[in-house]
């Protein structure tokens, strides 16, 4: 029995906070919300007993209990409670609806960048003993997105259709497997933990090599590709801009005659120079606001801009291909002139090259046309579930 007491013990402590954010002073919704949270404990110290499971229920009363609020209010509210409390992860709940962005309707949304998951239970039905394990199963559905894993056919990882399925079940076995593998890590001892002197670089290359694959995970979940299509401004200053210079005599003749190295360096530096400038002209940088040392905000802020980094070099290729594209429209008689060189020997991959890159530039300088919300929720958002 002393053994089994001393094992115990001594497993390594998994906490996630769970912050009711509204104003409710409905005793039989907190008693239901209370309900479901213990069902989620249970569940996940039934299935992964290595770790010592801690829930803790924090309430902030920041929002009336009424009416739609933003996902991103609650993500970052979420971000700084999870950084001061030192917990792993955070959910946070509300009884209010949450606003979508792109869908009818949104039960949660998770952010594996910040750690953070917003859930409502405004749409799950009465309030009964359903409620709770509803409740309950589309927060482990959340916890799944924000540990990294991928969407199934089954189990607790299945995109809820109608409410009236959600139900707490185990994660098969090998979801199961990759699970102890990532929350083994997340309960090793932490960097800040280790040393207590950084300096900032140091710190930041060793967050990202001691979790590489996870946050690559990460950035990957958020498909970056798509940033440049859902993010109107940023895409429209670029077309116009390079609707212009495609038509010039001198950006044909300098992009052709651009030395390939040159254009290398110039494409690679164009892409940080532009990730730089939205990452701090958006205030990406203050993301959670923590202060002092943190592996855990130094990972959200290194997933945030590879994200962002993954998404302009998207943008490169796609401006590359639509301009290699056009160029092949223009006749070459002309554009020969412009360059002197002959038709035959026309180097139109630097040309697009030379303009992709000049466009990347002028996209930075969109990004921050944009609102800072919209680029928030397109670098934050795992999905609307």
């Amino acid at each position: 029995m002393k053994a089994t007491a001393e094992r115990l013990e001594t497993r390594p402590k998994l906490i996630i906070g769970w912050l009711v954010a509204s104003d409710l002073r409905d005793p039989e919704l907190l008693e239901i919300y209370a309900r479901a949270r213990s069902l989620l404990t249970e569940q996940l110290r039934e299935q992964f007993p290595m770790f010592d499971w801690r829930m803790p229920q924090i309430e902030r009363r920041n929002f009336a209990p009424r009416g739609s609020l933003k996902p991103l209010n609650l993500l970052e509210m979420g971000s700084e409670e999870r950084l001061f409390q030192r917990w792993d992860y955070a959910l946070v709940v509300v009884p209010n609806e949450l606003q979508p962005r792109r869908r009818i309707s949104a039960l949660g949304v998770p952010s594996s960048a910040l750690e953070v998951a917003a859930l409502s239970s405004a749409r799950l039905g009465r309030k009964d003993e359903d409620l709770a394990e509803r409740l309950a199963a589309l927060a482990q559905h959340l916890l799944g997105h924000l540990f990294t894993l991928e969407t199934r056919d089954e189990g607790p990882m299945r995109p809820p259709g109608e409410v009236e399925d959600l139900r707490l079940y185990p994660f098969p076995k090998d979801q199961e497997e990759e699970l102890i593998s990532i929350l083994s890590y997340v309960t090793d001892t932490r960097l800040e933990e280790r040393k207590r002197s950084w300096n900032t670089v140091n710190f930041y290359i060793r967050s990202f090599f001691s979790d590489w694959w996870g946050i690559l995970k990460s950035i990957g979940g958020y498909r970056p590709w798509r940033i440049p299509l859902f993010l109107g401004r940023l895409t429209a200053t670029v077309a116009v801009s390079l609707l212009l210079l495609l038509l010039t005599a001198e950006s044909w003749e300098a992009g052709t005659h651009m030395r390939t190295l040159w254009l290398g360096v110039g494409s690679v530096a164009a892409m940080i120079t532009a990730c730089l400038f939205i990452f701090f002209g958006q205030h990406l940088d203050q993301v959670g606001r923590g202060r002092g040392w943190s592996e855990q905000l130094a990972r959200s802020r290194i997933v945030l801009f590879g994200t962002l980094l993954a998404g302009m070099m998207s943008l490169w290729v796609m401006l590359f291909a639509a301009i290699l594209t056009f160029s092949f429209l223009l006749p070459a008689s002309v554009t020969s002139g412009w360059t002197g060189f002959d038709p035959a020997d026309l180097p139109r991959a630097r040309y697009a090259a030379f303009l992709a890159s000049i466009g990347i530039l002028v996209a930075a300088l969109g990004g921050n046309l944009e609102e800072e919300d919209a680029i928030k929720a397109e670098l934050f958002f795992d999905q609307e579930v």
